[in-house]
């Protein structure tokens, strides 16, 4: 009767710890980044104003979420409560009109990005210049002029020094000339550094190694190029695509690159080598990629309108937010915040900007949870009722040897 006692108190406690540990620890992975736990913190909706949302940025000190519009507009967010900071305007000198997806008399602001040291902000688009604005002052620092294409993506480098900007003709709105190169711009002396040639479409996407001494482009012309840097040689032109290439990012030993196309699919990519390591199916164009800063995680997004968190070894969905399935609108970019703890994604023709948080909520409210959460959870009960049925089985046979 003792041992069984003392059987039954084992059990019990260490079935009381295991249900503990599901109560007390709801999200899991490195520091909380379960997708399952990802939940809705603000939305902010541009109400004076119908022109398309394109992209937006996070400034690296975390304090602010810059967005693009398509009516020449720049709006800087509070990142915690997605109020507005600042707006800017930049009226064109020649207005158009541009099929519909901007006001009559704008021209599209396509791209954004921070300095790393979150003092300077850079936009640029259809009117050609690229504008670096100091964010302590808010005031238009510099103005870089050169590109005849229109303007489409945006990068710093890891120090701060210099500046990427990819042009073309996007062939949503096509407007200016097919320039389709990359300028990078010294900040320190105001003027051009080096050119990158070579991409026969609109440069869609450009991101700077985490180590600096290489740049990724990606292109309409369907190929992924990297240079490096400060030499500024082509070292890789990958193929395999099908239709042009919309983004791409890094891993965070930059030892591969994820890219997201108009294919509808989203490919992986060995930086050294240039071959496709793996390649995951979507509903629609991919129009934004980017790896989570900590986990092994990608956020994808774009024409089906979700937003989707892939794990970054298979790519299989571990949930989908479905906010721009009920705002009608494609998530036309989305990006994790530099400590990994928030993702803010930008619905296009809402004109929305949406930030969620890992722990904001569990379940599925805005989302259909597939996530790391609910399968542990469901494990760790499966465990106990085995646990449980092998521990008692021998003791009730006992007992019921002695009744007979």
């Amino acid at each position: 009767m003792r041992l069984m006692n003392r059987r039954f108190a084992a059990g019990a406690m260490v079935v009381l710890m295991l249900f503990l540990a599901v109560l007390l620890a709801p999200v899991s992975g490195a520091g909380g980044t379960d997708p399952s736990s990802l939940g809705k913190l603000w939305v902010y909706t541009r109400e004076d104003n119908e022109a398309t949302f394109w992209k937006l940025a996070w400034s690296p000190d975390g304090k602010y979420v810059a967005a693009t519009f398509f009516d020449n507009t720049l709006v800087v967010l509070n990142a915690d409560d997605g109020t507005v900071e600042q707006e800017f305007n930049f009226n064109p000198e020649d207005p158009y009109r541009c099929d519909g997806f901007a006001p009559e008399g704008t021209r599209p602001l396509r791209c954004v990005a921070f300095s790393p040291k979150s003092d300077l902000l850079a936009c640029a688009g259809d009117d050609l210049k690229v504008r670096v604005i100091n964010t302590t002052t808010w005031e238009t620092e510099l103005t870089l002029a050169g590109h005849t294409g229109s303007v489409l993506c945006l990068d710093f480098s890891p120090n701060g020094r210099f500046l990427a900007s990819g042009s073309g003709t996007d062939k949503v709105i096509p407007q200016n000339d097919g320039e389709n190169l990359t300028r990078i711009w010294d900040m320190d002396k105001g003027r051009q550094y080096r050119v990158l040639e070579g991409h026969a479409d609109g440069v869609l996407g450009v991101r700077w190694s985490h180590g600096g001494d290489r740049i990724a482009t990606c292109s309409d012309d369907r190929t992924v190029r990297v240079w490096s840097f400060p030499g500024c040689e082509q070292l890789l032109n990958m193929t395999g695509h099908t239709s042009g290439v919309l983004d791409l990012d890094w891993t965070e030993d930059d030892s591969n690159l994820i890219t997201g196309s108009r294919d509808y699919k989203i490919k992986m990519w060995d930086t050294k080598t240039g071959k496709t390591l793996a390649t995951w199916d979507d509903n629609n164009c991919v129009r934004s990629v980017d790896v989570h800063p900590t986990a092994e995680l990608a956020a994808t997004s774009g024409v089906d309108l979700t937003l989707k968190i892939r794990d970054l070894g298979t790519g299989s969905e571990l949930k989908i937010i479905k906010d721009g399935i009920d705002a009608h609108a494609m998530v036309m970019n989305s990006r994790w915040s530099p400590d990994g703890t928030r993702l803010v994604s930008g619905l296009g023709k809402s004109h929305q900007v949406i930030m969620y948080a890992f722990g904001a909520q569990s379940g599925q409210e805005g989302g259909m949870d597939v996530g790391r959460s609910t399968l542990s959870t469901v494990a760790l009960l499966g465990v106990s009722i085995v646990f449980l049925a092998a521990l008692f089985y021998p003791v009730m046979g006992r007992i019921r040897k002695r009744r007979g």
